[in-house]
């Protein structure tokens, strides 16, 4: 087995390591949350930037991006670091950061900047939903619950353009590079 064999496999682990725990992270928010309001698209919105992470790291793999492997793990180590739960996402994201370093070969300036905008974006995607508290109130039955910091409607779908704007750029980015390795 050849060394870009086993690197293909440890990224491909390290992404579906990433979805799966994704996963856990969307169903203990939701089944902890108690009957609040949203709580399914809150849930989702959670694990929204570690799942779009792990796909750019699948497609940039494939199309032979290192740069772009390495900018989703580092865009999932802050993103992480919303609770002790997501903690263990940093195993998969060191993986995808090895991984992309040594499949990172010289690229354009606009690939760089490209990166370092789906890095960026993963990390806002996640903080735009936790900036500020925002306090809710739900009755069920006689029982009175309140959260002071919940993730609105609003919240959500700012990060989710975020995230699509990610997976544009990184679409993109890897596109406009395969034309361009294409020709050269």
């Amino acid at each position: 087995m050849g060394d870009d064999d086993r690197m293909q496999r440890w990224v491909v682990a390290a992404c579906w390591a990433t979805i799966a725990y994704s996963a856990v992270i969307a169903s203990i928010r939701f089944f902890g949350s108690e009957g609040e309001p949203g709580s399914l698209r809150i849930s989702v919105s959670l694990a929204a930037p570690f799942l779009v992470a792990a796909l750019v790291a699948l497609l940039a793999h494939s199309a032979g991006r290192g740069r772009f492997v390495m900018a989703a793990g580092a865009g999932i180590i802050p993103a992480a670091m919303i609770s002790i739960v997501a903690l263990p996402l940093w195993v998969p994201a060191i993986v995808l950061l090895v991984a992309g370093w040594r499949r990172t070969t010289p690229g354009s300036v606009s690939e760089m900047a490209a990166s370092i905008v789906v890095t960026i974006g993963i990390f806002s995607a996640m903080i735009a939903m936790l900036v500020h508290r925002d306090p809710l109130e739900w009755s069920e039955g006689s029982v009175d619950q309140y959260s002071d910091n919940t993730i609105t409607a609003s919240e959500s779908l700012l990060s989710a353009t975020i995230l699509g704007l990610v997976m544009i750029v990184a679409l993109t980015a890897a596109r406009t590079s395969n034309a361009e390795d294409a020709r050269g």
